[in-house]
């Protein structure tokens, strides 16, 4: 049996896909990220050797034929690290390293050439030609950019909350609504900012966020902020108590609020919608920076793959933001298409060197929607 190997080496998490060249699915592995710049070289490698490990187990290495691993980093050290572990688990089998751009952008297409933007943890947009970047927008990290992301939206839903629980009505709760701040973790029914004139709450960074004209203090975005951070109630100081509770983790898991903003704009919640709507407009700049008219747009990383309300605010943004399509081209909308799983697409690329071009392209389904 001919095997590929496709690795999908992220900060966070790292996934091996073993595949057979036809595009059946073979085993999986899974661990630790494997970032080398963030990680080290060593704790990298021990977590991309899990993961890769694991997706060979009870396999004879020798019909390994290729290895693709999708990494972000320093394109020295990532050479580095996967030589030092395919080399080790798989010697003498071709690997090659490439940018984790260049996998998520071939799991959405099996075409050569296109764009590719992603909004996981952070955000950025990339060019690819020949599965190569050869152009990026954005991607400067949660304190420079990556406007869109989950670390953005979960900052502005932060930033949103904090001035909710600050408004004049908030801090003038009777006992009533005080106690009931601190057994449900979210703000009680009654006065809310709309009630005083001057109680506009800001969302966004730099400044340049939505404003929204009534904040809705009883449930919400608001109440799932504070009973997602603040579990154990509000005490007598709501905006301390909360303030506390963001400093005292590390910045990036203000990303683990993204999901709460995609369902509360799933319920109608205005100020979700907001941060919804103002991430879709800086997405969809992000893309346009690097975007070539009648080639395909992937969306990738975790904001863009789930289906919901952030999703198709970016697919309408982006349709009104990029350039027209070429003539004879597909329309934007007819160009965006939805990643699916980046590991199989690194097998995917693996085995397109065994392949002709057309029997390539045909099985480029199975590698990425290996279930559907």
């Amino acid at each position: 049996m001919r095997l590929v190997l496709g690795v999908d080496a992220g900060g966070t998490s790292s996934r091996a896909a073993l595949f057979t060249m036809e595009g059946a699915p073979v085993r999986r592995g899974r661990a630790g990220g494997a970032n080398p710049g963030a990680l080290g070289l060593d704790q990298a490698a021990a977590n991309l050797t899990a993961a890769v490990g694991s997706a060979l187990a009870g396999v004879d290495p020798s019909q390994v034929e290729a290895a693709v691993v999708g990494l972000a980093g320093h394109p020295d050290s990532c050479a580095k690290l996967v030589e030092r572990v395919v080399g080790d688990l798989l010697p003498g089998t071709p690997a090659d390293t490439v940018g984790d751009i260049v996998t998520a952008f071939a799991a959405g297409t099996a075409e050569d050439s296109g764009t590719v933007l992603i909004s996981g943890t952070g955000a950025i947009a990339a060019k690819i030609t020949g599965h190569r970047a050869t152009a990026t927008a954005d991607g400067y990290g949660w304190q420079l950019g990556d406007e869109g992301s989950a670390f953005w939206l979960g900052r502005a839903a932060a930033r949103t909350a904090i001035r909710a629980l600050n408004t004049t009505a908030i801090r003038t709760l009777n006992t009533t609504a005080v106690r009931a701040l601190n057994t449900t973790g979210a703000p009680a029914p009654g006065p809310t900012a709309s009630d005083a004139p001057d109680a506009r709450t800001t969302a966004g960074s730099g400044g340049g966020g939505m404003v929204a004209d009534r904040t809705d203090t009883g449930g919400g975005l608001v109440g799932m902020v504070v009973r997602h951070l603040v579990p154990e109630g509000l005490g007598e100081d709501p905006v301390a108590r909360l303030a506390a509770a963001v400093y005292a983790r590390p910045p990036l898991a203000l990303a683990e609020l993204a999901p709460l903003v995609s369902r509360a704009a799933g319920d109608g919640d205005p100020l979700a919608l907001a941060i919804v709507a103002a991430a879709a407009t800086r997405l969809a700049g992000t893309v346009a920076e690097v975007y070539e008219p009648g080639l395909p747009i992937v969306l990738a990383g975790s904001v863009l793959t789930a289906d919901g309300p952030i999703r198709e605010a970016v697919r309408k943004a982006v349709q009104e933001t990029v350039p027209k399509k070429r003539e004879g081209t597909a329309s934007t909308a007819e160009a965006l298409v939805v990643a699916g799983d980046v590991a199989g697409a690194a097998a995917w690329l693996a085995a397109r060197p065994f392949l002709g071009r057309r029997e390539s392209r045909a099985r480029h389904p199975r590698f990425v929607h290996p279930s559907g």
